[in-house]
């Protein structure tokens, strides 16, 4: 039976504890709770949906929560978090999760300062929230007693029941773009010859590395793969999606290291691989064309390049800054702030038009490896050698890819080539992770 009184009591516990971890943390809180009517807070579907929610606030703000508390209650479960984050950003993100997710209109996000203060959304220029079951302010709605609590009851368990169905196309998604993320980096590192790259022939201009490391390096990237395409298959913005898989990202990282001994195999694969296979998942989910997915990543990186807004401030630059500084390159960053155009226009064609033609994907891959060496300004080049170098690369590819255009490879003279590169220690690894890239997008597009 619903006690009134219980009920004003908890409430007021909650707000108490609430002002104590604000109190001892100096931070801003997020609260979480089931925005359900009627006494049963605490039935299956309110339980299950703040559970549901509790996993996209963890994700997105992943290591910037300091403490949570769990309070199950009349009120039904609520989680409270402190953030190290301001309370301003906590709260458009808030808002942004209940308008945008098919459940956000079934929990109340909450967010007060590190001074207590409860932000609304009108601090922020929104509206109040809309009915569930009409095009009217829920608080009017409410007052007016609109609709009946069974059929507002109702309406939750359906939006419910949508997002389960949206999670079984997820889960379809997640397999089929996960499997082929990991085919297209094996199949990379299988190409042969590869000019200075690790093959299973040779460990091109490598000392700590073979192909059986790219292997094990490979493998321990599946469920990296798995998880950043489940965050883009989302109705969230690409800001709070990446959000989410930069800290996939370091996760990803450690696990690389460990499965090769702490070799550095795969880092830009995870940071090219990670922003692709989401944002083809976000595309996948709003039902837009496959180029859309250029579009999207352009929006994702817009800002990509900030680093390099005050770098005549610095003292200590990093390699990546020097070669700013010295040349204007900025290397597989560029390519992505322009949404990877190198490839969306240009390397998938390439690969495309080789397989079509019938050729074996190893000469697939090769074309494709030659056009990406011939218009990349490849850092991982530079990281060894000079600039001079690096434009030796790109002539030599670019004469190539013009030798080759309308006439078989010639196997021989690229397997001369690749020993002369290993001789020089030339390892061109952006076009590499570009190639897998490359291929990655070739696969997936089938299913737009």
């Amino acid at each position: 039976m619903f006690n009134l009184e219980e009920f004003l009591l908890m409430r007021e516990k909650r707000v108490e504890i609430q002002n104590e971890i604000i109190q001892e943390f100096k931070t801003p809180i997020l609260v979480l709770r089931a925005n359900y009517p009627g006494e049963e807070k605490n039935n299956f579907v309110p339980k299950y949906i703040v559970e549901i929610m509790k996993k996209e606030i963890l994700q997105i703000f992943n290591s910037h929560i300091i403490f949570t508390k769990k309070i199950d209650s009349i009120e039904g479960p609520t989680y409270i978090y402190a953030i190290k984050s301001s309370g301003e950003e906590l709260k458009k993100i808030a808002m942004e999760i209940e308008d945008s997710h098919i459940l956000g209109r079934c929990v109340d996000i909450d967010v007060f300062d590190k001074d207590g203060y409860p932000f609304s959304r009108k601090d922020f220029g929104g509206e109040k929230r809309q009915c569930l079951l009409c095009d009217q302010m829920a608080f009017l709605c409410g007052r007016n007693r609109t609709h009946t609590q069974m059929e507002v009851q109702e309406a939750i368990s359906n939006k419910l029941e949508s997002y389960l169905m949206m999670e079984n196309s997820k889960a379809k998604t997640t397999n089929s773009f996960s499997n082929l993320a990991l085919k297209a980096i094996i199949l990379e590192v299988s190409a042969s010859p590869s000019f200075g790259l690790v093959s299973p022939h040779t460990k091109g201009s490598h000392e700590d590395m073979d192909f059986f490391t790219f292997i094990d390096s490979g493998f321990s990237l599946n469920n990296y793969f798995k998880e950043v395409i489940e965050a883009g298959y989302s109705p969230l913005s690409v800001d709070l999606i990446f959000k989410k898989i930069r800290h996939m990202g370091k996760i990803a990282e450690i696990e690389m290291f460990t499965a090769t001994n702490n070799v550095n195999t795969h880092k830009g694969m995870i940071f090219l691989m990670g922003i692709t296979a989401a944002l083809a998942a976000k595309a996948k989910y709003e039902k837009l064309p496959f180029n859309d997915i250029s579009l999207l990543i352009k929006e994702m990186c817009r800002n990509i390049l900030k680093d390099f807004d005050n770098i005549h401030k610095k003292t200590v630059l990093t390699h990546g800054e020097k070669l700013y500084v010295k040349h204007g390159i900025v290397g597989v960053r560029g390519v992505v702030k322009n949404g990877l155009d190198l490839i969306f226009n240009g390397s998938i064609e390439v690969f495309q038009n080789s397989l079509n033609a019938g050729e074996h994907i190893n000469h697939a891959m090769l074309r494709t490896l030659i056009f990406l060496m011939g218009n990349l300004e490849d850092t991982t080049i530079l990281h060894r050698h000079d600039i001079e170098i690096l434009n030796f690369v790109r002539s030599r590819a670019n004469d190539l890819h013009l030798k080759f255009d309308n006439s078989d490879l010639d196997m021989n003279l690229l397997s001369e080539i690749e020993n002369e590169f290993i001789s020089k220690r030339i390892s061109p690894g952006g076009a590499a992770d570009l190639l897998a890239i490359t291929m990655f997008l070739s696969f997936i597009k089938k299913y737009f």
